[in-house]
């Protein structure tokens, strides 16, 4: 469905766009690969400066790459808002053009929301080779713990003489 800054000119009241998408896919993001089961809605109006604002509120899920396994991931979302829209790029809000898409729309709107990491909740089995292995931070810091600094290692190896 198309948004047309032309139907949204000089509306007496408010005018609302249902928002109702199973699976959008996103192309050329590393972060975001795909939207699902989103719902929600645009409301367009005029405020007392006679400025276009749209409020929406949308619920969905975002599919996020894993940061470890690049496995996908479900992200839940909700979003609430009220800002200002324009048809100009300088001025801070909601960029429309003279005609949009409601999936442009809902991807403008959920960019800046998607996480930069995702990892997955279940404990995940890094992999081992000869004498070489991935280990988790919490590992790593365990680890880094019982070791002994190297500085330190030759009085380790040092004999007490006892007085007789």
């Amino acid at each position: 469905m198309n948004i047309f800054l032309k139907d949204l000119v000089n509306i007496a009241d408010q005018k609302t766009y249902d928002v109702n998408i199973d699976y959008l896919e996103v192309e050329n993001n590393v972060f975001l690969r795909a939207l699902k089961d989103v719902e929600g809605d645009f409301t367009f109006y005029y405020d007392i400066e006679d400025k276009l604002r749209v409020n929406y509120s949308l619920v969905g899920k975002m599919i996020c790459p894993d940061a470890i396994t690049l496995e996908d991931v479900d992200v839940d979302f909700d979003l609430n808002e009220d800002i200002l829209v324009s048809n100009d790029t300088e001025v801070d809000g909601l960029f429309l053009d003279s005609d949009c898409r409601i999936e442009d729309l809902l991807l403008q709107i959920v960019m800046p929301e998607v996480p930069i990491k995702v990892v997955k909740n279940k404990k995940i089995e890094y992999s081992r080779g000869d004498g070489w292995s991935f280990v988790s931070e919490d590992e790593f810091d365990s680890n880094k713990k019982e070791q002994l600094d190297p500085r330190l290692q030759k009085l380790k190896e040092y004999k007490f003489e006892e007085d007789d």
